[in-house]
């Protein structure tokens, strides 16, 4: 039989802990084989309309279903899921029919790449894995070197790379000198990763005006200004004059938190009870501002307690959604700024579920929860792109867009 989805073997940039994944199959605790209805690509969908295979013909038929609506190559068919179990209607086992059936070339191009996402920028290519996967979010929060770089060998079809594109009269080249620069400011160190973030938050919003005003070739000033500026150490006196607003981060995070906890799977409910527990919520699930405020600042605190035995964890989050998403140039096309304010908005909802874990009244959770809380953030919210617009549209419509004030969630 032909192969369906011929891959290409490429040389490419990975961060250390990439190579060191593999799929954990039958004894992963939170499988993207539950959970997700799967996208299906044109190519994949027509071969099993086509196929004879005793075992999976009645299956693939009846469970695998046309987009009628805003359909593409990529999103042309999903697959259904069991009602009573939530899980693909291929799983035997804990495993894949399909794969055991007819080959990992039949398989859609979500199932075969996933948590994987393969880039190519001016002939660079990268890839980073998505942390809504269990291993793929151990690996990448817990080893100290996983952000260490090197380039090796992969195995990618070539219609899943996502190819990043020249924009507001930036080349490529530049694109890049900016992407592995705002990487260097996550690496720099004798910073912690909020000032970092604010570092980056400068950077992003010189260059987005810059690029509006139509200065492209201002760009490596920017650059050379933010490397003297790190350089100078004068960052320490600007930070310190500035106040930790708990309160507006407490209450702003808990709310997008309370956004997304209508349903809970099984497998994320004990991270929702850790967090209502570090809150000190009622029966209800209740708890005062007042009491939110306290408890908070009391984790944020604690937090450096608990990642102690992995304290790149949270560097090591928001280095994977930089490279994960070509930041600054990723999103959509969004400028800089836009993007760098998604990335925010993440980073402190990320701290918020961890911080609230580690209030006085409770032993510190061990970094492998802490990894596990990211993983399950990264499930719930980051593949949400209608609670990403909900946030940045919130964010927009309450002033709370501008780089003085986002400062104000960064500071701990």
């Amino acid at each position: 039989m032909a192969t369906l989805h011929p891959t290409r073997r490429i040389q490419a940039l990975l961060p250390l802990y990439v190579p060191r994944f593999s799929c954990i199959g039958p004894a992963c605790g939170d499988s993207c084989c539950a959970g997700w209805t799967v996208s299906i690509d044109k190519k994949t969908f027509n071969a099993y309309r086509k196929t004879t295979n005793p075992a999976l013909a009645d299956r693939l038929e009846t469970h695998v279903k046309r987009v009628r609506s805003q359909a593409s190559d990529g999103n042309y068919a999903h697959m259904e899921l069991v009602p009573s179990t939530g899980e693909c209607p291929m799983v035997e086992d804990k495993l894949c029919a399909v794969q055991k059936e007819l080959g990992e070339d039949k398989l859609s191009n979500t199932c075969f790449t996933y948590p994987r996402a393969n880039h190519e920028a001016g002939g660079v290519y990268h890839q980073a894995l998505t942390l809504s996967c269990p291993e793929a979010a151990r690996l990448a929060l817990l080893a100290d070197d996983a952000f260490d770089f090197a380039e090796q060998a992969i195995h990618v079809r070539p219609d899943t790379l996502q190819h990043l594109k020249p924009q507001a009269g930036l080349s490529l080249a530049q694109m890049n000198e900016v992407r592995f620069f705002c990487i260097q400011i996550l690496k720099t160190e004798g910073l912690q990763v909020w000032q970092k973030l604010a570092i980056v938050g400068l950077l992003c919003e010189s260059l987005s005006e810059t690029l509006k005003n139509g200065m492209p070739r201002r760009v490596s000033d920017i650059l050379q200004d933010t490397q003297d500026l790190i350089s100078s150490g004068q960052t320490a006196v600007m930070f310190d004059s500035m106040q930790p607003q708990y309160a507006i981060q407490a209450v702003t995070f808990t709310l997008l938190w309370q956004a997304k906890s209508q349903y809970i799977r099984p497998q994320h409910r004990p991270v929702y009870e850790a967090m209502a527990e570090g809150l000190g919520a009622d029966e209800s699930g209740r708890v005062s501002e007042e009491q939110l405020v306290a408890r908070y600042a009391q984790g944020v605190a604690r937090l450096p307690l608990a990642l102690a035995p992995a304290p790149a964890l949270l560097q090591n989050y928001v280095l994977n959604e930089m490279l994960r998403e070509n930041f600054p140039f990723g999103q959509g096309g969004a400028n800089p700024m836009e993007h760098y304010l998604r990335l925010v908005t993440r980073f402190g909802l990320v701290r918020f579920m961890l911080a609230v874990q580690c209030t006085e009244d409770q032993p510190l959770p061990t970094p492998e929860w802490l990894a596990h809380t990211v993983q399950v953030f990264a499930r719930r919210f980051q593949h949400d792109k209608a609670f990403a617009t909900q946030v940045d549209n919130s964010f927009k419509n309450s002033g709370w867009d501008q780089l003085d004030k986002v400062l104000r969630f960064l500071k701990a």
